[in-house]
């Protein structure tokens, strides 16, 4: 059976309707499929990075009010002892530094390197001083000196963890706004 002139263009645009019809379709899941994972990654981001940001501001006041105190356990350890007065000063200023950078999402990613670089240092500090030293003594600040060393390293290691893990999230918002940007 054949189709007179006029019914196959009636069927050419009846099909060609529903091809764009169905692009439309795909373009609009794409696109929410897109939204739903950005605010998706942006919370495990935000999420991530607030703690980080409690993290760095709660130790480092926390070593500058007990400032005496933290300078003496700093140098009560077998591997701090001449560079104490040195650590005294500059642990809490950079842990305040990786807040403040924390803080603005123009520097965040300077500021979870940062974070990355100081969980990095101090994990491997527990990990040697747990290893290495017979005397423990405890420099950290507020409660977290609460913890045993065990508990320090196993916190310590999630939360290098978890920046590792932000720093790939942020990296692959980037990518995936970049990808939305070359697609509008």
């Amino acid at each position: 059976m054949t189709c007179a002139p006029e019914e196959k263009s009636i069927t050419k645009s009846i099909t060609k309707s529903n091809e764009t019809l169905s692009s439309a379709s795909f373009l609009s899941f794409c696109t929410e499929h897109f939204h739903m994972k950005t605010r998706a990654l942006n919370l495990a981001i935000e999420a991530i990075t607030a703690v980080l940001l409690l993290l760095w501001i709660y130790t480092g006041l926390s070593k500058l009010i007990q400032y005496d105190k933290f300078r003496f356990e700093a140098g009560r350890s077998p591997f701090l002892q001449h560079v104490a007065p040195w650590v005294a000063v500059m642990v809490p200023a950079v842990e305040l530094i990786a807040a403040a950078l924390l803080i603005s999402r123009r520097t965040r990613v300077a500021g979870l390197y940062a974070s990355l670089f100081l969980m990095t240092l101090f994990t491997g500090y527990v990990y040697i001083m747990l290893h290495d030293a017979y005397d423990l003594p405890c420099s950290c600040g507020g409660i977290i000196e609460l913890l045993t060393w065990e508990q320090h390293l196993l916190v310590n290691c999630i939360l290098t963890l978890l920046t590792a893990i932000v720093i790939l999230l942020q990296s692959q918002l980037i990518m995936f706004n970049r990808q939305h940007i070359s697609l509008s």
